[in-house]
């Protein structure tokens, strides 16, 4: 149950969705796919007058179906569903609709569930997380910041986008080297090349950087090649901005049965927190059919 309280109002906001080239780069397969990140930002984006200014405060996303983006599509319909309340929260839903191969059927599919809260509040069911970070300093070498227990791994970007996290250009945003221990992640990320991409929620390239940082862990600690399928609480302090470079601080959380859990800090280059994401959710969406490399794995 999403709420006890009913509903101050309802609003429906047609979309039309821009694909703008740097978006063909995130694919999965054969698949052009809407980052997680950049639907995020769609509805914070069509929020009407960003209701008080509260997106920079999103509790209990969930990521539902991946939105496919046909080949040369340069438009999607889509729909922003909200149900706003009169203590100042709002649940956004993004869709669109979905024909069958023969058009004999229509369903409205939904892609993204978020509440965008006040800050002072809290939803029904989200805790503020487990107070568990990397060490909060940021050296100039990510690296000297992991707690060294048990052995470090090393990921060089390159290697990182050639052969598991492989995305295009626009979406390679980790540099350098990913550190990776059993009880901590840190990386570089940048902000990306692209200043249209930002909105009320800042870049959204360094938050889906990070993720990349957690899939590595996943596939080196845990064996699986995972996606985010959501989060419990992200608070943005200082939006990030494209062409500026971040520190990425990830904590592994105890699994949820096949998802795995990771608490994530951004710091700008002077040490200052920007951005916090507890309870980050990440799973194997492809059924164990995408496995990762050998060298990768721990122990083999």
């Amino acid at each position: 149950m999403e709420s006890l309280s009913q509903p101050a109002e309802a609003i429906a906001i047609p979309l039309v969705i821009s694909v703008p080239a740097y978006l063909r780069d995130h694919y999965i397969g054969d698949r052009v796919v809407l980052p997680a990140v950049e639907a995020l930002q769609i509805v914070a984006r069509s929020r009407p007058d960003d209701l008080d200014g509260h997106s920079c405060r999103q509790e209990r996303a969930f990521f539902h179906h991946p939105l496919t983006i046909d080949p040369g599509a340069t438009e999607i319909p889509a729909v922003h569903e909200q149900l706003r309340y009169a203590d100042g929260r709002c649940l956004s839903r993004l869709t669109t609709l979905r024909s069958g191969r023969q058009i004999k059927f229509t369903r409205r599919m939904e892609h993204l569930s978020v509440w965008f809260v006040p800050a002072g509040r809290e939803v029904a069911g989200c805790g503020a997380g487990r107070e568990a970070w990397c060490e909060t300093a940021s050296p100039s070498d990510p690296g000297d910041a992991v707690p060294h227990v048990g052995p470090m791994f090393r990921v060089s970007a390159d290697r990182l986008y050639d052969e598991l996290v492989p995305f295009g250009p626009a979406y390679r945003n980790v540099r350098g080297d990913v550190f990776l221990t059993e009880t901590c992640v840190s990386a570089t990320v940048s902000g990306g090349d692209f200043p249209e991409a930002a909105g009320p929620l800042g870049s959204p390239f360094p938050l889906d950087a990070a993720m990349h940082a957690a899939c590595a862990w996943g596939q080196r600690y845990r064996n699986r090649v995972v996606f985010p399928v959501g989060f419990n609480r992200r608070e943005i302090l200082s939006p990030t901005r494209a062409g500026e470079t971040y520190f990425c601080r990830i904590t592994p959380l105890p699994d949820e049965g096949a998802i795995l859990c990771f608490d994530v800090r951004l710091h700008d280059l002077q040490r200052r927190p920007v951005e916090t994401i507890r309870g980050l959710k990440m799973r194997d969406i492809f059924g164990g059919k995408r496995t990762p490399p050998v060298w990768v794995r721990e122990g083999l």
